[in-house]
């Protein structure tokens, strides 16, 4: 990711490799930060329901990385002190103080009982200063400011008490006004699916800001309503994620897919919510078909934030900030569906995912087992934590199956609720992720695939009645799509009153632009 030179490059890689008529979507990003992140060891999972092993799982509650531009802390005895300044496209500034932790503002020890509040410029020049007294809100305080940009300082001196006995600690910290995140969502899927035939569904999530990373929660909608989630996901600072999701449609005709990512309860470091959406048409009668796709995508964001403000004594002052983002994201997908039901156990499976001469992944497997999902229809898996990966054959309520592989090539590929139940063999409402480079530090995501002229992919599928191979090769082309507006200009006229009765008009616009190389095939 590239923040005015200030930030290394995040390429945010996905290669997904789908075979399913079902509804099946492949996008995922991968980060190159040059150097891995430490990792915490990923906690041990259950054995899948379907197939085994599944790949370790680490809970939501754990940040993968945390990436943002340092917050600032202070300590006077044992009391500390930790602040947070982000300011959205509203022109607000939201300050968050805490004698705890910030990932953790609702357990802080003592209580804050006064505040005063020094603001300056990015350029030095003091604005104005806020006393707060007799707060009684425990440990953690919240203040709205407005008409601060990215880069403003606030100085902040906080009387504690309640942590060093009778004493009332003096805790100095300063903190930079930082960008909110800003989460871009991007749903890739078939256009047909098979009825009563689970399917899996993915979404990248992208943090475009570049300043912090955010918590949000990750749900799938089917016709406006909410069927699947994975609560509490985190998305580092210019990096993206993957939601998984698994999904069965139960009636025909046209169906509406949506994915959003809803800012969570009490966090102010999401500017706003965001969504992507696709239709998908689900059929009754099977038959064999597959259709295929390959992008490598860079995205380049820019936000512009203004702001003048003026005073009854004739004082001014007007302000512009511009920010851009680029993020990488790599995608490749295979969707199909069989005109017959499988007979498990499968012999034989086999998939190669490959460009410019080098295969990405070559993996085989022998008497592939089967359970029931919890439809009631016969299913197998096989989850790759060494690629990130997971493939599935699925038979479908009224005849025929469904089948596909994806390889995720993000950070990290959060598992939905509906995914973990029928992928990981956990029961209950469980938010988890993988890794999707194989829990090694070589790099601090899914890896970029060298893309050259073509992506070139092969499923073998093999049981006792027989077996099918598909080889679609996708040519790809070079694309540039036309700068698209995120957030039209919007501009929030106000009145503080360190403006002493003066006015303060605070806009922001952001575009973005899409450049790179994708191409489509069917057979």
């Amino acid at each position: 990711m590239l923040r005015k030179a200030q930030r290394h490059l995040f390429a945010h890689s996905h290669a997904a490799v789908l075979l399913a008529a079902a509804l099946l979507a492949s996008t995922a990003a991968c980060s190159d930060t040059g150097t891995a992140p430490a990792r915490r060891a990923p906690a041990a999972s259950a054995p899948s329901l379907v197939s085994a092993p599944a790949a370790r799982l680490v809970s939501n509650a754990v940040k993968y990385h945390d990436g943002s531009a340092p917050h600032a802390t202070g300590r006077s005895g044992t009391a500390r002190l930790e602040a947070l300044a982000v300011t959205g496209g509203n022109g607000v500034t939201t300050l968050t103080i805490t004698t705890g932790s910030l990932d953790d503002p609702d357990h802080a020890p003592g209580q804050i009982v006064k505040a005063q509040l020094k603001v300056f410029g990015s350029d030095g020049t003091a604005l104005f200063t806020e006393n707060h007294n007799g707060l009684n809100g425990g440990g953690t305080q919240t203040f709205m400011l407005a008409g601060l940009a990215p880069g403003a300082r606030i100085q902040v001196q906080a009387n504690v008490r309640g942590i060093d006995g009778r004493r009332t600690d003096v805790v100095t910290v300063t903190e930079t006004v930082k960008q909110a995140a800003a989460l871009h969502v991007d749903v890739s899927m078939p256009g047909q699916t098979l009825v009563g035939a689970p399917v899996v569904i993915t979404a990248t999530v992208s943090e475009t800001g570049g300043d912090v990373g955010t918590r949000a929660d990750c749900v799938l909608y089917v016709d406006g309503q909410a069927v699947d989630r994975a609560e509490d996901i985190w998305v580092d600072a210019g990096d993206a994620v993957t939601c998984a999701f698994r999904y069965t449609f139960t009636s025909l005709g046209s169906h509406t897919v949506e994915v959003r990512a809803n800012g969570t309860g009490g966090s102010a470091t999401l500017q706003a919510n965001a969504g992507d959406q696709a239709t998908v048409d689900v059929v009754g009668a099977a038959h064999t078909a597959w259709t295929a796709e390959a992008e490598d995508r860079s995205s380049a964001s820019t936000s512009v934030l203004d702001y003048t403000w003026s005073k009854p004594d004739g004082s001014h002052k007007e302000y512009s900030n511009t920010e851009t983002t680029t993020t990488r994201t790599q995608a490749v997908s295979v969707q199909g569906t069989l005109d017959r039901a499988v007979q498990f156990p499968l012999t034989a499976l086999d998939v190669t995912v490959a460009s410019s001469g080098v295969e990405w992944q070559v993996e085989h497997w022998n008497d592939v087992a089967s359970a029931l999902d919890a439809n009631g229809q016969a299913c197998a898996s096989r989850q790759m934590p060494e690629q990130g990966a997971v493939l599935f054959v699925c038979n479908a309520a009224q005849g025929g199956a469904t089948f596909g592989y994806t390889r995720f090539a993000g950070t990290v590929t959060y598992h939905s609720q509906g995914f973990s139940n029928t992928f990981d063999g956990l029961t209950g409402t469980p938010n988890v992720y993988a890794w999707n480079d194989g829990y090694t530090l070589s790099s601090s995501g899914g890896q970029m695939r060298p893309f050259g002229g073509e992506v070139k992919l092969t499923l073998n599928v093999h049981d006792d009645a027989g077996g099918w191979e598909l080889t679609p090769t996708v040519a790809l082309s070079p694309f540039s799509d036309a700068a698209v507006v995120v957030q039209p200009r919007t501009c929030t006229l106000s009145s503080p009153y360190w403006l002493d009765g003066g006015t303060l008009n605070s806009c922001n616009t952001v575009t973005t632009q899409d450049t790179g190389t994708r191409g489509t095939a069917a057979g």
